[in-house]
């Protein structure tokens, strides 16, 4: 449940609809079912089920059993393994990086890339995808990924700016070094002539996500405005703390949780007013989803994705991260004044037409054929 899972899976069915064979691998799988709707012209490969036997999950062998009790060549550098990585998972990828006969691969993290790099064969075009961003990775796995990479054919961030981090920190590195955007499916439900009173945020509930400063600015804005609601999608492992955030405000009716609901653009397209209060995004998919529903946007200005997505006062307003009061002056400010609404909410949709898969799809098409012919040559 995130938003290198939907980017993934809106790449994967782009590239379905252009006519190309799709496989999403996934190193582990511990739920019965995904949290996203699959669509079934792509095939979903499990390397290792990681559920209890009861539950679904694989009867192991002697020897696989002792290869799950070692650790994966991933904790050398402390890497965000897959849940459940082990020495058991290693053999399992590797096994499928030997024997695939996909013509590109494509990693969607740290630990994907690393796998390719480490047991992918160049008889494969391998790009590591980049969905967090080089410079928010510590020194020791900044010289990880610096030392891994190089083999691959290609590195592929979400921002120019990463792309330009990238190409300073591997000056030697030998393979092509290129932005493509995140893909967000236009939004499927117009937007109603008038919506309800409603201040919509939805993602991940994690700390870095910034709800807790929303909730809080929130709770001053509507002493003054109490006819408004703020309404928070998603899971995560904040949630407990939030939910007593909101008894502590004493604002349990008018702050609702809504849960997981896919997708999300309906929602949007229902909110009068949109938050990404997050302390960092690599992108920002909920950041045009919510633009290309019409939601006029508040946005922390945090690297990376804000930086390229938002233009102040034109397609959102920018506040600075961690800073309350400025959020409820936005808050309030946008409350306030419809005529802001609606320029933002124009401005908004501009935007992330330029992000729809139609536009986004064939820059991935370009890359990987100009990969293919140099590796035939």
């Amino acid at each position: 449940m995130g938003g290198t899972i939907r980017t993934t899976l809106n790449t994967a069915t782009s590239l379905a609809d252009l006519g190309h064979e799709v496989a999403i691998v996934s190193c582990s799988r511990h739920k019965e079912t995904a949290d996203f709707a699959i669509d079934p012209r792509i095939t979903l490969v499990d390397l290792l089920d990681v559920r209890k036997p009861e539950d679904g999950g694989e009867t192991l062998g002697g020897k696989d059993q002792a290869l799950r009790g070692r650790p994966s060549f991933l904790k050398k550098a402390d890497i965000n393994a897959p849940r459940g990585s082990s020495a058991l998972m290693d053999r399992r990828v590797k096994d499928y990086l030997r024997t695939t006969d996909a013509d590109v691969v494509v990693g969607t993290s740290a630990a994907a890339n690393s796998y390719m790099a480490e047991f992918g064969t160049r008889r494969t075009v391998r790009v590591a995808q980049e969905h967090l961003y080089f410079n928010l990775y510590r020194k020791d796995r900044r010289d990880w990924i610096r030392s891994k990479y190089r083999g691959l054919d290609a590195i592929v961030t979400t921002t120019e700016r990463d792309a330009e981090d990238y190409r300073e920190a591997m000056p030697r590195y030998r393979g092509a070094i290129q932005c493509i955007p995140n893909s967000v499916p236009a939004c499927p439900v117009e937007r109603p002539a008038h919506v309800e009173k409603v201040i919509m945020a939805g993602g991940r509930l994690h700390q870095s996500k910034g709800f807790d400063l929303l909730m809080r600015a929130f709770a001053r804005v509507a002493d003054h405005h109490p006819d408004w609601k703020l309404r928070v999608y998603g899971h995560g492992p904040y949630e407990k703390r939030l939910r007593q955030l909101a008894e502590d405000l004493r604002e349990t009716e008018r702050i609702e949780f809504m849960g997981t609901v896919t997708p999300l653009g309906p929602e949007w397209a229902k909110a009068a007013i949109a938050v990404v209060a997050s302390n960092f995004e690599s992108f920002g998919l909920t950041i045009v989803e919510a633009m290309g529903a019409g939601a006029p946007l508040i946005c922390t200005k945090v690297p990376n994705g804000p930086l390229e997505l938002v233009e102040d006062e034109v397609n959102g307003l920018f506040v600075p991260k961690g800073d309350r009061r400025a959020l409820e002056a936005a808050l309030t400010r946008l409350i306030e004044d419809p005529s802001l609404r609606a320029k933002l909410s124009a401005g908004g949709r501009e935007t992330a037409r330029r992000y729809e898969p139609d536009q986004v799809a064939p820059r991935h098409i370009e890359l990987f054929e100009r990969l293919l012919a140099n590796r035939s040559r």
